[in-house]
């Protein structure tokens, strides 16, 4: 999502840079997008990036692209949700959120992470609509979401003036690992129509 927000002062002249959330996942996505480019890869599926306005608010953007996909009735093979992807909190790398997501997609990305990334992963918890993957699956769609830490120990910074990179380690290194994730996950997605 393309969208920030400071929750600690909502005012219109308050500062939220938003430097984790969610510019690190627009720019995983972009960079995966680069990539994509630059080799000129040839899909055999069609591929759909989305920069959703509005999360932050109530998943608005995510809720009327996913209304517009079930109006069509869309044929989607999965969706791989992009969010704050940069705060190295956890000893997990990766941790797939298993509410609100699709359970046989979430252990073909553990797969993807073993295969492709290498890095200790694991499962956890929202307890609630945390993020635009909510959305797909709402309207009956496989989506997962890969999150940067276990919820108890994601970034203390979101939603504050504080989410800034210097806050990150003035790095973009935890992001590298998204970025070979999604990766990964379009091209094996695209091999086939199923797992």
């Amino acid at each position: 999502h393309i969208d920030s927000i400071n929750t600690n002062n909502e005012g219109i002249m308050s500062k939220a840079p938003g430097a984790d959330d969610n510019a690190s996942g627009i720019s995983v996505v972009t960079e995966v997008i680069r990539v994509l480019v630059d080799k000129a890869y040839m899909p055999s599926h069609k591929i759909v990036f989305f920069a959703y306005a509005a999360e932050e608010v109530g998943l608005k953007g995510s809720f009327e692209i996913t209304e517009n996909y079930q109006d069509k009735g869309a044929n989607v093979l999965g969706v791989l949700n992009i969010d704050g992807t940069n705060y190295n909190g956890s000893v997990q790398k990766i941790v797939l959120i298993d509410d609100n997501t699709d359970g046989e997609q979430n252990k073909f990305i553990g797969e993807l992470i073993d295969t492709y990334i290498n890095v200790p992963w694991g499962y956890d918890s929202c307890d609630y609509a945390c993020s635009d993957h909510y959305a797909w699956t709402y309207r009956g769609y496989k989506a997962s979401f890969p999150a940067e830490a276990l919820i108890a120990e994601e970034n203390p910074f979101i939603h504050t003036e504080a989410d800034t990179l210097e806050n990150m380690g003035n790095t973009a290194s935890h992001s590298v690992l998204f970025g070979r994730l999604a990766l990964a996950y379009i091209l094996e997605m695209d091999k086939s129509s199923h797992y």
